[in-house]
């Protein structure tokens, strides 16, 4: 992975340790911690032993899901049939809460605010996506004679989790069967997706993706994780890799720092990106100035910037 994160100027610099010079009264030279300290640390702890073992917990239910998928599958069953059915309130992957940012791979998760408007220029026409977070997605009239959606979503785990598991649970099912989303990222953690959702990816290796995902999507959404000009290119080249060739169809969207928008805008030139007006947040903050840019503007998603 480059060594360049979105958010390294943010981290405080690591405190050198003391250097001991006597050998005598190691007693009193141990550092000790307060009882409030002490008590901090004893809930820090707790608190990532019950996310570790809710994960386990995750991860078996997902095996065995996929298990009995699989098994309906080769006894030639309807997938919609066997798959179980999941609200927002009894699914653990309806929440990002079950999985922590990771700096050491840059992650930091988007606000649902941020995801949901991607998700709305994502699906539009054949789903209409209105941004106040409480409103239910409602499909085109026509959906019927509307093609088939593939979104490739590389690096934003977010926008994926978002649109499986808050947007298409609650359209009809005719309506589900027609958006085909795919994460492509390298934490191995969220194949609790599932193989026909998740594909592991690494930036460093743009070229390495499956030969039937090549030219198949419709859209793609990406937030490169780091922002040197090398992972903005090198992650462009799957970009090209996943695009449909039908381009009155296709769309991209990138998420990236401002700092790097004129590699994202001479790389992405042949696509029409431009910078938008909608600025991406995150959940826990960030420093640097996040942009987004896009191939197209949507009346009430995002405007492009005036030059």
């Amino acid at each position: 992975m480059a060594s360049s994160s979105k958010r390294s100027e943010n981290l405080p610099p690591a405190s050198p340790r003391p250097t001991r010079t006597d050998s005598s009264n190691d007693d009193d030279e141990i550092p000790r911690l307060s009882e409030h300290t002490l008590a901090l640390l004893q809930d820090f702890q707790q608190s990532q032993s019950a996310r570790l073992a809710a994960f386990d917990k995750l991860q078996e239910r997902a095996a065995a899901r996929f298990d009995t998928l699989s098994t309906a599958i080769d006894d030639h069953a309807d997938e919609g049939d066997v798959e179980e059915e999941k609200s927002d309130g009894d699914d653990p992957l309806a929440s990002m809460e079950v999985f922590t940012e990771d700096w050491n791979l840059s992650q930091f998760w988007y606000t649902d605010l941020t995801a949901r408007t991607l998700t709305a220029f994502a699906l539009h026409p054949l789903v209409n996506v209105a941004l106040d977070l409480e409103s239910t997605p409602t499909p085109h009239p026509n959906y019927e004679r509307l093609p088939d959606i593939s979104i490739a979503i590389l690096s934003a785990p977010t926008v994926h989790q978002y649109l499986t598991r808050r947007i298409i649970p609650l359209l009809p099912k005719p309506v589900q069967q027609k958006v085909h989303p795919v994460l492509f990222e390298h934490d191995a953690r969220f194949a609790v997706f599932g193989p026909k959702q998740f594909v592991q990816y690494d930036f460093n290796a743009p070229t390495r993706i499956p030969n039937h995902m090549k030219s198949r999507f419709d859209v793609v959404i990406v937030d490169p994780p780091f922002l040197s000009a090398e992972c903005q290119v090198k992650t462009a080249i799957t970009v090209r890799l996943l695009l449909s060739d039908e381009q009155d169809r296709r769309k991209v969207v990138i998420c990236t720092g401002q700092k790097v928008a004129d590699v994202i805008l001479r790389t992405y030139r042949s696509y029409g990106v431009r910078c938008t007006e909608f600025r991406p947040e995150h959940r826990n903050g960030l420093q640097n100035e996040f942009r987004c840019f896009a191939s197209g503007e949507l009346d009430g998603v995002w405007k492009f910037e005036q030059e």
